[in-house]
């Protein structure tokens, strides 16, 4: 007895995920006391968002998008940890810097957020309306030398403290195509 069988793809359109890590060395320390003893330590975040994703918010030079809990993994240190609850990631496009930030819930309740200073034009306008990858990747990233100055950056709190590290490395960027759905047809 032989068994014949073909496959069909489904023809629905599929998305994309787009993959954006940011990775490097932790320091100085721009403010707080750093109870978590990052400084020194290497830092990285990578967060996933399908390509068909839609704004939570646009708001003049900025565009604000919710994550799924799960579709970001981040260290700060030794401790690698994927997140159990939504983030969000903001994109602001200015004359000096396109600013990635994400924001999110880490371990032992700190929400922790990454900030990484790209070249200006690095993301095209309709980054508003859907993601997209930045251009060139990957591209370095300066820390910061004051808090909330120009210049990559970790913040976490963590109790009532509120630690900010500069951010030295690389941010990179890739698309993921979606691969097409076998539907079995066994006849």
């Amino acid at each position: 007895m032989v068994a014949l069988g073909t496959w069909a793809f489904a023809a629905e359109k599929s998305e994309s995920t787009l993959t954006i890590a940011c990775t490097g060395t932790l320091g100085p320390i721009l403010g707080g006391s750093d109870p978590l003893g990052a400084n020194g330590h290497t830092g990285s975040m990578t967060v996933k968002i399908g390509e068909s994703a839609t704004p939570l918010e646009t708001s003049g030079d900025s565009v604000i998008y919710g994550i799924p809990a799960g579709a970001i993994t981040a260290s700060l240190g030794e401790s690698p940890f994927t997140t159990t609850s939504p983030g969000k990631m903001k994109i602001t496009l200015t004359p000096s810097a396109d600013i990635l930030t994400v924001v999110f819930y880490s371990q032992q309740n700190t929400i922790t957020t990454f900030k990484a200073f790209l070249s200006p034009g690095s993301w095209p306008t309709s980054v508003y309306m859907t993601p997209l990858p930045f251009s060139p990747s990957p591209q370095m990233l300066t820390s910061a030398t004051v808090a909330a100055g120009p210049g990559s950056e970790v913040i976490y709190k963590y109790g009532e403290t509120t630690t900010i590290l500069g951010l030295t490395g690389t941010a990179s960027n890739s698309v993921a195509p979606a691969l097409p759905i076998p539907l079995a047809d066994l006849q």
